[in-house]
């Protein structure tokens, strides 16, 4: 059966398409006669016949005539559209109108995100605060983020650190109270500060820019406030618990946790105007200095932009010292020339930054011993001459966190600079990665003070989370103890050295053995001389 609306405007199709005459075939639907019919008409300038056939073809035919008296184009134009329409078609122009709308669309949401980014076309500024990722992160979330409170954008807004937010509007209060600025002025600083502050993050910060600079205003007016309570040892609530400052002391420190320290730097010059003051980095030198070998009177800040607490902490813990290999574009071309020379090694030959044991170092003839007077952590040299590896003396690390993010700050440098504080971690996991023996060895050489195996662990995992031997271990330039590691292997090599530690270790490790091979040494002297004497009055007569 025909669909009876569309044998209506099929026939009035056809009537303005073709003319004058309709020839309805008897085998049509008698349904849609009548409506052929009704659309037929009387017209007289002319004639032309169409045969409209019945299941789908030419058959007998009754020739009926019909006249019309002419068509309204738009009619036939409007219907047909309309149909095309219902039935999802569309015409070429149409679609590409459509087309060019979405395009257009795409292109202005596009623009607008443009339009937002931070800084000015061709211009680069660097990143300086990253969050951790990668398996230093995912195994120990709880060494990189905050356990008390959140500094900066990262951890903004986390429940659980919610009770300190409160404190942050004490601290601010008590800023304020030692009278040297109103609040408009840290206002006006934080506002001027937001642009170049908010581009020195890695991820986009989601925040207007007042909620922005507010952050900037409450999170460094709390660090400033926090430090000035404890030079001026007035009594406080967050301070006086020792576990609470120790943990907000962690959580500053954190890498994912910091401000620019340009922030700090402005707010503290708002605080201090027009009074007399000691210097910023003076006033953190006594606190971030207490774990190092600097002195908080002769610390100095880096040369260059300080970037953040972190930044300032890991200078004071580690005091530049520059290599032989030069600045990082030198390093870059001897790592080149390095890594050709390695992949020409055999394959037992290609991991010059890792060493034995302690246990197999000492079989081989090295001797350790707690080095006198370290210019820091990391300064460990070796004597070739007598084979002894000096190594600071460690006490139990207390703060990991901060240590494990002085290691991930490292890690967000440039590839080619110098990796002391990794070096330093690879070292003290190589030497203890045999456990209890390695760390009683460590222990009667004074390097370990309390014989922690957990310290020993502690460096083996972090050594571990930053690639072991694998990719992620510093290369042959960008280790510090490159040459001093290629030293030791080369000594140990030599066979008079393992002999001469095994006579030790066997004949001389404590003072009965030692007393046993003096008097066998001492019989066997005697004996030849008692045989010289019998022999020689033979040889007289």
């Amino acid at each position: 059966m025909f669909n009876t609306a569309w044998c209506m405007d099929f026939a009035i199709a056809v009537r303005n398409s073709y003319g004058r005459r309709v020839l309805r075939s008897p085998q049509m639907d008698n349904a849609a006669q009548p409506l052929l019919a009704a659309a037929h008409h009387d017209d007289e300038s002319g004639e032309c016949t169409t045969v409209i056939p019945g299941n789908g073809g030419i058959g007998p035919q009754e020739s009926v005539v019909h006249d019309y008296n002419g068509a309204d184009a738009d009619e036939m134009s409007v219907s047909m559209q309309r149909r095309l329409e219902e039935s999802g078609a569309s015409s070429v122009c149409v679609g590409d109108e459509q087309d060019d709308g979405e395009a257009n669309k795409m292109a202005a949401n596009m623009q607008r995100r443009l339009d937002v980014l931070p800084g000015k076309p061709h211009e680069s500024e660097p990143f300086t605060i990253f969050r951790v990722s990668g398996p230093m992160r995912d195994r120990n979330r709880h060494l990189y983020e905050p356990q008390m409170v959140s500094i900066g954008p990262f951890h903004r807004g986390a429940a659980r650190l919610s009770a300190m937010e409160e404190h942050k509007w004490r601290y601010l209060r008590d800023l304020l109270d030692r009278g040297h600025a109103p609040l408009a002025s840290y206002a006006r600083a934080a506002h001027a500060l937001e642009p170049s502050a908010r581009r020195r993050y890695a991820e986009p910060v989601p925040l207007p820019p007042r909620e922005f600079a507010e952050m900037l205003l409450l999170d460094g007016c709390f660090i400033l406030e926090f430090f000035l309570k404890g030079e001026d040892g007035a009594a406080d609530a967050l301070i006086d618990a020792a576990w609470a400052m120790q943990n907000v002391y962690s959580d500053i420190f954190l890498l994912e946790n910091q401000l620019p320290f340009f922030v700090l730097e402005s707010l503290y010059a708002v605080a201090t105007h027009g009074r007399d003051h000691i210097a910023l980095t003076t006033l953190l030198a006594k606190y971030l200095t207490i774990e190092t070998p600097q002195d908080a009177a002769t610390a100095r800040p880096p040369d260059g932009e300080t970037l953040h607490l972190l930044h300032l902490h890991y200078h004071w813990f580690l005091p530049s010292e520059e290599p032989a290999g030069g600045n990082g574009d030198n390093r870059k071309a001897n790592e080149e020339e390095a890594f050709d020379e390695w992949l020409a090694k055999p394959m037992d030959e290609r991991l010059p930054w890792l060493l034995p044991s302690a246990s197999e170092l000492e079989d081989a003839g090295v001797t350790f011993r707690a080095k006198k007077s370290p210019r820091s952590l990391v300064d460990v040299t070796f004597r070739a001459r007598d084979g002894v590896l000096e190594i600071p003396a460690v006490e139990s690390y207390t703060n990991r966190p901060v240590f494990a993010n002085l290691l991930a700050y490292e890690q967000s440098r440039g590839r080619w600079e110098l990796q002391r504080l990794m070096s330093y971690v690879v070292l003290m996991a190589s030497v203890a990665a045999h456990g209890r023996r390695d760390v009683e060895i460590l222990q009667r050489a004074g390097v370990f003070v309390k014989g922690d195996e957990e310290t020993a662990a502690f460096y083996a995992h972090l050594g571990e989370l930053c690639g072991g031997a694998g990719a992620g271990t510093p290369g042959v330039t960008n280790n510090c103890y490159a040459d001093m590691f290629r030293d030791v292997r080369e000594y140990c090599g030599r066979s008079w050295n393992r002999h001469r530690a095994v006579l030790a270790h066997d004949y001389f490790s404590n003072p009965w053995t030692s007393m046993s091979a003096a008097a066998a040494v001492l019989l066997l002297v005697l004996t030849v001389v008692q045989t010289v004497y019998t022999v020689l009055p033979y040889y007289h007569h």
